[in-house]
């Protein structure tokens, strides 16, 4: 077989995996973002968001959580606060409408921003007092 081939092959199979939403065990386990995605229930889920969340926060290091179906977005963040987040390195979860774990990668990134926004309201607070 020929490297254009092998390529046109793997470019096929790429499209064919994207059009037909990628819903196979595999698939999914190749998807970054937490564990608790996959395993726990909603309470499970929002509960190691916040964890992860004050953990971000105890290192210095805040993130936010992007997902969304149509096109990924910062869930719970209100646009007026988009200026405090567009900097931050994001919290790597599935996104796209036909992703099996859409809808778990929603709460915990609902609930991971919730946690981090008072955060990052109070230091914007603090360096404009400066």
């Amino acid at each position: 077989m020929t490297k254009t081939f092998i390529k046109t092959a793997f470019v096929l199979w790429f499209l064919l995996t994207l059009a037909t939403g990628c819903r196979t065990q595999s698939c999914v386990t190749a998807y970054p973002g937490p564990s608790i995605l996959r395993t726990g229930s909603p309470r499970e889920i929002r509960t190691a968001a916040k964890a992860d969340a004050r953990a971000d926060i105890a290192a210095g290091e805040p993130r936010v959580a992007y997902t969304g179906g149509f096109a990924c977005w910062a869930v719970g963040i209100p646009d007026e606060c988009g200026e405090l987040v567009k900097s931050l390195p994001k919290v790597p979860l599935p996104c796209g409408c036909s992703h099996p774990l859409l809808g778990s990668a929603t709460i915990y990134a609902e609930a991971y921003n919730k946690e981090i926004l008072p955060y990052l309201l109070n230091k914007n607070e603090t360096n404009r007092n400066q």
